[in-house]
């Protein structure tokens, strides 16, 4: 009974140690973290842009300040976002810099390191600008 109970035990860690199932990288667009290696995916920030700064220089778009309420799926309550050229804005489709305004829910993906200020500051990967704000 002893050994059953051992074998039974080696054969559940080994399955244990698998894969699972993967997240294809083609499977959403709204979620530029996925891989084939993650099986979850966490905004950076969400909530509501309170400001939004615009930028001269080449490298850098502007900044937006967001803020959101607690325990929205988010990393963060608030942050500072820096918006690059780079930085992939979507609303149905793909939209530019121009196109955020004060107000508007957004989920923010961060892309490097974040300074652990208050609040947060980080790059943004991607935004995703949400139609219907969840409140």
């Amino acid at each position: 009974m002893m050994k059953k109970a051992i074998i039974f035990l080696i054969l559940l860690a080994l399955v244990g140690c698998g894969n699972g199932n993967k997240i294809s990288e083609s499977t959403n667009n709204l979620n530029p973290s996925a891989s084939e290696d993650s099986q979850f995916v966490e905004y950076g920030v969400a909530g509501h842009i309170v400001k939004i700064t615009a930028s001269e220089d080449e490298v850098i778009m502007g900044t937006i300040k967001i803020d959101g309420p607690e325990n929205n799926g988010a990393k963060y309550k608030e942050a500072v976002v820096t918006v690059t050229p780079n930085t992939k804005i979507y609303i149905n489709d793909l939209t530019d810099f121009d196109n955020l305004e004060v107000g508007m829910y957004i989920n923010v993906f961060f892309e490097g390191p974040v300074k652990e200020s208050l609040p947060v500051q980080a790059t943004a990967k991607q935004i995703n600008i949400i139609p219907d704000d969840p409140k």
